[in-house]
This record gives structure tokens, sequence and C-alpha cells, in this order.
């Protein structure tokens, strides 16, 4: 039944657009099927107040995923100071990036200046975008009297945590004393899940932590907002795919992330094994070869790891004092942020992510250098959705031939 009126939602928005008549009975009906509509707006102009900054200017540091053979390409821009912003009675879900006030949707600049590629959708909310105006499903409120916003699209995905969302929480501790009493609003897995909480801790400086459940909407009295640092797609409209264009990376904060966390687990540089690690994972979603993979990994000297079964410490460890990754796309290779600067990674992802920054951006921070395998997915796909579900062929003499080549590489110099 909520596919029946997500796609009967869909088509009346459209018809919104049409005469006057027509367009006040879509919007009845859209109402009749539990949906209101919005109008979009940029969040970071609807602030009641703005603060003094927090952090100094900075600059973004983008990465391209580098081919074999490829050169880096770094895309680098100016960032302002970091000024947070205060809102009034503003509604959220942890894990979408759309605000409600009223009848407005507010959206952060990350994403009002790409509405026409960046899609809002979450696990439990579909934003249905027609113009300047969304669709979304109406839902019971729950109060909240204040908080600082570390939470939002993709917040309770292991590398958007880590990358996007982290940073806020770090940069929460440079707030005036007068929001010393505000607690950080976080996805409830920071919480629940040990990897999370374990990172919230160690960057939290010991503020108040309100859990937040996903499919739950929030009315926050006074919200916090610290402009987002880092930033990159969470997913783009059919017909588009990720580029550098859509990400933003504070280079300096996320090497301030990188030392504190390394420095507050202790971790250095041993002699211990693995020098060489293959990030396997288990059947799922994007299934490829991976035990012929494996069998070649092997013969070269690489320990196949399974991440999710470490604690964070015990990953960053690992990662910190291997030479040498390689694997598939996906979260475990959010960990690229704890290599060494001398390190080295081989990655395969599907040809349409050749713009896809998320993880050539962390490699960026670290040093280490990424190279990419990109491959054709066994079906066709035509959006992000698609590609996440996506099971594809490494084809033995492609992998051995990207993983010699760097191997050949590494023992020349």
């Amino acid at each position: 039944m909520t596919d029946i009126r997500r796609s009967l939602t869909k088509r009346l928005m459209e018809r919104t657009q049409e005469a006057t008549i027509v367009a006040r009975f879509a919007k009845n009906a859209i109402n009749a099927v539990g949906y209101a509509i919005f109008d979009i707006k940029n969040l970071d102009l609807q602030a009641v107040q703005r603060l003094p900054a927090v952090y100094p200017g900075s600059k973004s540091e983008v990465a391209r995923p580098v081919p074999l053979g490829g050169s880096k390409e770094l895309h680098v821009s100016d960032l302002p100071p970091v000024e947070p912003l205060v809102f009034n009675n503003l509604q959220a879900q942890s894990g979408s990036s759309v605000f409600r006030h009223h009848s407005s949707a507010f959206v952060g600049s990350e994403i009002y200046e790409h509405l026409d590629r960046v899609r809002m959708d979450n696990e439990y909310e579909t934003c249905i975008v027609q113009g300047d105006r969304v669709a979304l499903k109406c839902l019971g409120v729950t109060k909240i009297d204040k908080g600082i916003c570390a939470f939002g699209q993709g917040s309770s995905n292991w590398y958007h945590w880590i990358a996007e969302y982290l940073p806020t929480v770090l940069l929460s501790q440079h707030l005036p004393s007068a929001y010393a009493g505000y607690p950080l609003l976080v996805p409830e897995a920071a919480l629940t899940v040990p990897s999370f909480k374990d990172t919230l801790d160690l960057c939290r400086g010991g503020r108040d932590v309100v859990p937040m459940k996903e499919a739950q909407l929030y009315e926050i009295a006074e919200l916090l907002y610290l402009p987002p640092q880092v930033s990159g797609p969470f997913n783009v409209r059919a017909g588009y795919w990720p580029e550098p264009k859509d990400y933003t990376q504070n280079i300096d904060l996320m090497h301030e992330l990188r030392n504190l966390i390394l420095n507050a687990l202790g971790v250095q540089r041993t002699g211990d094994e693995p020098k060489k690690v293959f990030l396997a994972r288990p059947p799922g979603t994007r299934s490829y070869n991976q035990d012929e993979i494996i069998t070649a990994a092997k013969q070269r000297g690489f320990e196949p790891v399974r991440l999710e079964k470490l604690s964070f410490k015990e990953q960053v460890q690992l990662m910190h004092n291997a030479d040498f990754v390689v694997g598939p796309t996906g979260a475990a290779f959010t960990n690229t942020l704890f290599m060494h600067a001398h390190s080295k990674s081989l990655i395969w992802a599907l040809q349409e992510y050749s713009g896809s920054c998320f993880f050539s951006n962390l490699a960026h921070v670290c040093g280490s250098e990424m190279t990419y395998c990109f491959l054709n997915s066994g079906t066709p796909i035509s959006d992000s959705f698609e590609a996440f579900r996506a099971s594809y062929h490494l084809p033995v003499d492609t992998f051995c031939h990207h993983i010699d080549t760097l191997l050949d590489e590494e023992r020349e110099e």
C-alpha cells in the first residue's frame, strides 16, 4: 500500500504544475494519501541567529578517483569560517537532511545548490520533488527542547557518519560556553552500534547525547546547526552520477579528526602482520566473484580480513599498520582515513562511480596512494539505488594485472 501511495503522490505532484483548479485537486489528493507539499528553501538563509565563527576559514580539497596509470586530480576551493546557525521549531528525522518548518522544507546549501542532481530520499522518507517543491509523508511529532544537529541523510551509514557527521561532533567542542548544556542529537546507531559509539565518545568532549529514532519525526524548539564541512551525495537522480563538484572536504578539519582518533587510541605502526590486507565481506548486496579474487590475492601474500568482526580500535590499528590494502568499494574503506602516509590501496567499483570521491578523499587526507579499477555491472543500471544492489564480475586477470603493476611499482621504489 505504501508503494501505491508513493506512486500516486508522484503522479499527482506533476499535476500541481498545471492549471489552478487541477493543481488544487492534486494537492488535496496528495493530502488525502498522507503526504503534504512543502516549498524547498535554502536552510543556510533561514536562521534566526548566526553565531561567531567556531572554526577558521580553510580549504576544500577533493580528490577524484585515480585509475591505474592515471594522474591525481585535485579540486581545491576556499571555505569560509564555520558560523553556527540557530533555528527555532524545526521538524526533522535523524536519517534525513530535510527540515520542515510550517509549509517550507529547508535543506542545506550542499543539497539546495544541486537539487537537479541530488536525491533527498532516505529509508523512512520518500521525498518527491517537483521543481522547487517537495511532498513529504505526514508523521506524528515528538518534542525536543534543544540540541546540536549531528544527524542527517546517511548518518547511520559508517562512511557518512565518520566522514561527514563526526567532524560536526568534533566542532561542537568549539561552541561558546553558553551552549555547554546543549546535547548532541544523533542517530540511534551512534549509541547502539559499538564502533559508532566508540567514535562518538572520542569526539564529543563529554557533551550529553540524545538518540533519535530514524522513523520518528521530531520538533526541536532550538536547534544549533553547524554547516557541514565534509559532504557528498548519498544518492543522485536517475541519469546522473557523482562528480567531484558534488563534494566538499575541509582538509584541515579532517586532519584534526584523524590525528585526534589516532592519538586517543594510542595507535602506532608496528612490525606485526598483516602488511597486505584484503578487505573481505559477507555475501549480500553488490556480490561478485570474491572467492576467485581472494585466491589470487593470497598468492601475492594478502590476508583476508572482515573489519566488521573487529573492534573500532582493532580496525584502526590494522589499517594504520598495513602497507597495502585491496578490496571492493564499501564501508570498510572508510578506515582508509587511518592508513599511514606511504601506504597504497586498490579498490574496485562500477565505472559509473569514476567521479565518486568518497574514499579517494580519505586517501588524500592521510597521504595514501589509492588506485581504482572500474568495472561494468552484470545488469543494466540507471541510478545509484540500482548500482548499490548491482552484482558484477571482476576478471581475475584484470585484478592480477592491477595488483601486480602496483606491487612492482612498490618494489621499484
